[in-house]
């Protein structure tokens, strides 16, 4: 794992003041978490390819794991959250959350990488945000983490400096306003990631 600036200046602190034991990293919780996911994520990615099926389905049960999927998709629907009709939320959280892995499938080529180096972070109210980049790609990655210690889970992300549930708002909103508020097409429009 690379060091994170944090750890480096703690480190060096701890130097100035003649300790003789330094921890090799002093993370965050959160910079743990995405440290984790991002490993898995590099793990998955090598040697794959845009367009492969089966690991869009690994890409999705990881995601799974570590991302709050209800979360982000609710927060993409914005004001129209009101509007799901309450026996399709399963059937749209698992859209949602194939068309994420699509989206990192898409991206395949920017993942394969040597490891995730946590560059830094900042809490922001009830949320912590992690920087990352790809070492191998240079591929900058940011996360926005919530919870607590041990129950922490990732709510959104930001890929080629797009966050995920901004881009799926947008995409949203014009789908549900062309509809007139029927969530078939953008039922519709979520099943397309298994076209790409």
């Amino acid at each position: 794992m690379i060091i994170s600036r944090r750890a480096f200046l703690l480190s060096g602190v701890a130097l100035a003041g003649g300790l003789s034991a330094v921890p090799a990293f002093a993370a965050t919780p959160e910079e743990d978490y995405v440290h984790k996911l991002g490993t898995d994520v590099l793990a998955l990615a090598k040697g794959g390819h845009r367009g492969d099926k089966a690991l869009q389905r690994r890409f999705a049960a990881l995601l799974n794991r570590y991302i709050n999927i209800p979360g982000v998709a609710n927060f993409a629907l914005g004001a129209q959250r009101s509007n799901l009709p309450a026996g399709d939320k399963g059937m749209f959280y698992d859209l949602v959350s194939n068309y994420a892995a699509a989206l990192f499938v898409w991206f395949v080529a920017d993942f394969q990488g040597t490891d995730l180096a946590i560059t830094g972070s900042a809490d922001q109210g009830k949320l912590t945000t992690v920087d990352s980049k790809i070492v191998g790609t240079g591929e900058q990655l940011r996360w926005r983490v919530s919870g607590s210690p041990g129950a922490l889970r990732i709510v959104d992300c930001s890929v080629k400096g797009v966050w995920l549930s901004i881009a799926m708002r947008k995409m949203f909103e014009d789908t549900l306003n062309a509809s007139k508020g029927d969530f078939k097409p953008l039922y519709a429009k979520l099943r397309e990631a298994d076209t790409w």
